[in-house]
């Protein structure tokens, strides 16, 4: 009946998938106790998040797809691959490039709630969902590991030679103001 709609459901849970197993990785590298702590509780989020789109699927008399999730393990373990030859570590272009999947991946998830906010009035099953809550969450998902991510930017692309202690700029070099 809702084919189409199936199918982008369990290519979110896909995706969730390999966001799992990214969060972890970054969890397990981080040098900084808090990003470890904020990390592990993302990764809480997003297995609530998983619940709530299994649940979308079983309200609308579908079933989460084994194969799609399976799927997106798969892909993340590729995507991997890249982050294992960067190094997922602190100060490595690979926490910075995870950190930056990452931020999309949640980016994406905002815009799933989108949809499922506008799309809900056509299925009453769904009345109880409060998409824009989820959104909102998606939203500060997002900006936290965004901040990670500008972090983790910094550390891996600005040399030593260009940091000057104090005041963070050698001599001579401009500062950007995000």
């Amino acid at each position: 009946m809702d084919k189409e709609l199936t199918r982008y459901v369990n290519d979110h849970l896909a995706g969730s998938s390999g966001a799992l197993l990214l969060v972890e990785e970054i969890a397990e590298n981080h040098d900084d106790p808090d990003a470890r702590r904020f990390f592990i509780e993302l990764k809480g989020k997003i297995e609530e998040d998983r619940s709530t789109l299994e649940g979308l699927l079983k309200r609308i008399e579908e079933e989460p797809s084994a194969l799609m999730k399976a799927a997106g393990g798969i892909a993340a373990r590729v995507g991997g691959l890249k982050l294992m030859w960067e190094k997922v570590e602190p100060g490595k272009l690979g926490m910075f490039e995870a950190l930056e999947m990452l931020a999309l991946g949640i980016q994406g998830k905002r815009l799933l709630w989108i949809i499922m906010r506008e799309i809900q009035p056509w299925f009453p099953e769904w009345k109880d969902f409060n998409f824009q809550d989820l959104e909102l969450e998606a939203i500060r998902q997002r900006d936290e590991v965004e901040e990670w991510r500008v972090k983790a930017g910094k550390a891996s692309m600005v040399s030593g030679e260009r940091v000057v202690e104090g005041d963070g700029v050698k001599a001579g070099a401009t500062r950007t103001q995000p």
